[in-house]
Parts: C-alpha cells; sequence; structure tokens
C-alpha cells in the first residue's frame, strides 16, 4: 500500500480497477481505509456520474486516453483519478492537455520503484458549466452629472473685457480689403499700388523673331504652367528657343 502512496478516510468510496497479478493484497488494504470499494464496473454504473470520491487505476497495459472523460464523470466534485502503471509509459506522462479537456485539473505526474508511471489528477469542486451571481453596488443617482450642478460655475460673459467688446476685429492689409479683386485701393499702403504702377515688360518683334534668348528662368519657352506671372510670352504657344514663333492662323480667333 505505500507504494500507491494514498490518502484514504472512511468517508470515501473508491473505485479501484486493476488488471495486475497479486493485487487483492493492495485492494483489501484499500478496504480497510475507505468507507466503500468498488472493483468494478457494469454498462449501467459506468453511465452513473459523480459516484466515487477516488479512481484507481493499477494496470499492465498502456493507458486508454479515450477513458478519461468516462472516469472523470465518474468522480465527483473535488475527486481524485490515480493511475499506476508497472511499465514507462511517456504517451500518459505528457498527456496534461487530455486530462484538462477531460476535465481534470492539477496534473501531475511521477513514478516510485514498484511504478514506473504514477499520474495524479483531481475534478474541480466547481462545474464547468456552473454560474455564480455578482453583487453589484448601486450608485445613489442615476444623473451623471448630479455630483457637479451644486457647483459653482463661471460666467462666460466675465470672461471678456470692455476692451474686448469694442475692438475691432484685425484687418488684412495684403489686398486692402478689396476682396478677390486683388488691385490697389485709393489710399493703398501695403505696397501693391507701387507692384501695379511698375512697368511690365512687353512682347516686341525682336522677342517673337528671337523668343526665349536671354532668358533668367529658362522656362519661357515651356508654356504658360511653366513661365512667370510676369512673362510677356505669357498666353503664347509653347516654341524652340531661337526660332520664330508660329503662330496658328485662328489664334486670335474668339472660341466663342
Amino acid at each position: 500500500m505505500n507504494s500507491l502512496s494514498l490518502e484514504l478516510n472512511k468517508e470515501q468510496e473508491v473505485l479501484i480497477i486493476s488488471d495486475v497479478e497479486n493485487s487483492e493484497s493492495i485492494i483489501n488494504q484499500v478496504k480497510e481505509l475507505s468507507k466503500t470499494v468498488t472493483t468494478s464496473l457494469s454498462k449501467e454504473q459506468q453511465q452513473i456520474q459523480n459516484n466515487f470520491d477516488h479512481v484507481i487505476i493499477i494496470s499492465s497495459k498502456p493507458f486508454n486516453s479515450a477513458l478519461i472523460s468516462m472516469y472523470s464523470n465518474l468522480l465527483k466534485k473535488g475527486g481524485k483519478l490515480s493511475i499506476y502503471q508497472t511499465n514507462e509509459n511517456e504517451t500518459l506522462v505528457n498527456s496534461g492537455m487530455d486530462f484538462l479537456i477531460g476535465g481534470l485539473v492539477d496534473f501531475k505526474a511521477t513514478s516510485n520503484s514498484t511504478y514506473k508511471t504514477i499520474v495524479h489528477a483531481d475534478k474541480p469542486s466547481w462545474d464547468t458549466n456552473e454560474s455564480s451571481t455578482i453583487n453589484i453596488p448601486s450608485t445613489s443617482s442615476n444623473n451623471p452629472w448630479a455630483s457637479i450642478e451644486g457647483g459653482d460655475r463661471i460666467n462666460e460673459n466675465d470672461l471678456v473685457s470692455e476692451n474686448d467688446k469694442t475692438s475691432k476685429p484685425a484687418t488684412t492689409l495684403d489686398d486692402c480689403e478689396v476682396g478677390k479683386t486683388k488691385k490697389a485701393c485709393k489710399n493703398c499702403t501695403c505696397g501693391r499700388a507701387e507692384e501695379e504702377n511698375q512697368s511690365k515688360p512687353k512682347l516686341t518683334k525682336e522677342m517673337i523673331e528671337n523668343p526665349g534668348v536671354g532668358s533668367s528662368c529658362g522656362n519661357c519657352s515651356l508654356g504658360d504652367a511653366f513661365r512667370c506671372g510676369g512673362c510677356p510670352y505669357r498666353g503664347l504657344p509653347t516654341f524652340k528657343v531661337g526660332e520664330k514663333i508660329q503662330l496658328p492662323d485662328d489664334f486670335l480667333v474668339d472660341d466663342i
């Protein structure tokens, strides 16, 4: 019995199944320490759930992992499954996940001089489908603003001084308040009038006969998309530098 290393008491109902020869002495010792001992199961008994406090399997044959769920169902909540094998069984030692899927926890694998492979697993004291009620304390009020309604409020009008009320918004001097026309006003002070009065380059016959020569930007021949705002060639088609600009016959004809 010491080789089994079991903790039993007179209140436990035990199922012990063994295919090992000369195991009667072990079974008798289990009977002395337990309330009741069952040594075999009929098909009807295999369907009974939560019937045993401890299930003990002693075998010299490879353990069938398909039986884990059946043994788990036979156990009461908090019960224990113990498997003793006389041979080494690496598959059983590494089958902790199979026991967990079968509803058993705290999987442990050991060995001793008599049994080369020993496995213990427990059935939880709680049901896997068991639910419980959580009591959540209710709040004193469902109004989220209740805690701040009694606080001091700031009058937004107090944030504006008398100078703020009488001051005018700053104006942009870029267009002299003439909107989208972008023309200098009569009393222009932003410099737009001087810019408009500057002499703009005019297109001459020489510039048409020998276009693009002496261009400061080098983009005059590329078309309006690349020309400067004051380029004299604006409106004319693209051309090759130094070659006379050839205007189409309908160049001066209105499109409308």
